[in-house]
């Protein structure tokens, strides 16, 4: 009986531990409450704050001029304008998404498994047009869009190298992109 006892108060301390150490790691620094303030981050230069609280950088807010001009459109034009398309990454390190939406959680993540890590890769073809499913918006406002990308080899080897194995296995069959991270050329 003791031995159960041990092990019951070690599995609740282990429990306790992972708890803490979970809001430790995911606690985020408390923001500005406007929606256009721009502010000077160490490392990246300047950083723009989205009405949902989250940054992103100068470069990313800024949508290219083509693709602008054809997201002022309604949906459905936007998927006849776009469907295969060949989009390229803006950014370095891009974070695809099985889903259109961002999803960081601990246990459920929406992330393909790895990044696209370099800026001007060739992400791959316009499959689908989606509105962000958490209805996320844009530093003006609207609602951002996600096209679903039919990847390319060097989009999916980039994924792959930068994936980890600890996390499992790499979704590269088809995945999201953000419009704030693509390109049109």
């Amino acid at each position: 009986m003791n031995g159960d006892k041990k092990i019951y108060l070690y599995s609740g301390l282990a429990i306790a531990l992972a708890v803490v150490a979970y809001f430790v790691i995911t606690k985020k620094k408390t923001l500005p409450t406007s929606s256009e303030e721009v502010n000077e981050d160490d490392e990246q230069g300047e950083v723009v704050i989205l009405p949902s609280g989250s940054t992103i950088t100068n470069e990313q807010a800024i949508v290219d001029p083509a693709l602008s001009e054809i997201l002022k459109l309604p949906l459905a034009e936007i998927k006849l304008k776009m469907l295969n398309k060949n989009i390229y990454t803006k950014i370095d390190n891009v974070n695809p998404r099985t889903t259109p939406y961002v999803n960081n959680g601990f246990f459920v993540n929406n992330s393909v498994g790895g990044k696209i890590t370099k800026k001007g890769t060739f992400a791959g073809k316009v499959t689908d047009v989606a509105k962000d499913t958490g209805m996320m918006s844009n530093a003006q406002g609207r609602v951002y869009l996600w096209f679903k990308i039919k990847p390319s080899s060097d989009a999916i080897n980039q994924i792959k190298d930068d994936s980890n194995i600890l996390l499992g296995v790499v979704k590269t069959n088809n995945f999201w992109l953000r419009e704030d991270v693509i390109v049109l050329k």
